[in-house]
């Protein structure tokens, strides 16, 4: 069992092809409809007076309305957005620091030490994260859903933090509203399931599938901080840096 490499059940090679074909199916079937409402979209729901933020640093907003804006997101900005997130810092990263705990909690077991136990654990951490992602976009397309991450623009640390974590579970409407984040719940929970198929029998229950899925939440409300944050760290260090540069 140490030395299983993949999955080799055909069963469970079958159950992953089949849901990468139906969510994929899912979401270009949701494409017709959206794509027919797009013009009248445009036309019929102005963006009202806010600051349209342009990406400033890795984990800067990406061409995102203030938090107080109406946004409008079309199919097609709804996957550039999808294909932007296999390369963004938290997509990357993420899945390494999973695989790095669970090598040192030599999680699951059946997958054992070494350069091979680590990626395995790598490319199951990945596999999940696209997965949740892959889920998330065909469910926000589907309710209208825009779950991006828009800075606070307000102050205190306390504040700001706050509305990071709330962030995480409310996303917006087009017309500027809140609504329940349904799809990042989906997809967490969605892909910790699918990831049943090829964890070992050690980490393949409901409750690990449950486990992996609150994991993975947990760590968005982390990525979410992080990127409330980030333009001041940024300014921290460009300023350390600057001292550094005069007492030279």
């Amino acid at each position: 069992m140490r030395d299983m490499k993949g999955i080799k059940n055909p069963s469970m090679k079958q159950t992953i092809g089949i849901f990468v074909l139906v969510a994929f199916g899912f979401i270009l079937t949701a494409a017709g409809d959206l794509r027919a409402q797009e013009r009248s979209d445009l036309t019929e729901t102005p963006y009202a007076e806010g600051i349209r933020e342009k990406a400033s640093g890795e984990f800067g907003p990406v061409e995102e309305e203030s938090a107080q804006s109406p946004t409008i997101l079309t199919f097609d900005e709804r996957i550039r957005i999808y294909r932007r997130s296999f390369t963004e810092p938290e997509s990357l990263i993420a899945p390494a620091l999973g695989a790095g705990i669970g090598q040192l909690h030599d999680k699951p077991v059946e997958w054992g030490q070494g350069t091979g136990g680590f990626g395995r654990r790598l490319a199951s951490a990945y596999g999940q994260s696209a997965i949740a992602r892959t889920i998330a976009l065909g469910v926000a397309t589907t309710v209208d859903e825009d779950s991006r991450y828009v800075p606070s623009n307000q102050t205190g640390i306390w504040r700001r933090t706050r509305y990071a974590v709330v962030g995480t579970f409310v996303s917006r409407t087009r017309n500027g509203g809140k609504m329940p984040a349904i799809s990042r719940f989906a997809g967490v929970y969605g892909a910790a399931f699918v990831a049943n198929a090829w964890e070992p029998p050690s980490q393949n229950s409901a409750t690990d599938a449950l486990k992996r899925g609150s994991t993975a939440l947990l760590s968005s409300v982390g990525w979410h901080v992080l990127r409330e944050f980030w333009p001041d760290i940024q300014r921290v260090f460009r300023h350390k840096q600057k001292q550094l540069e005069l007492e030279e």
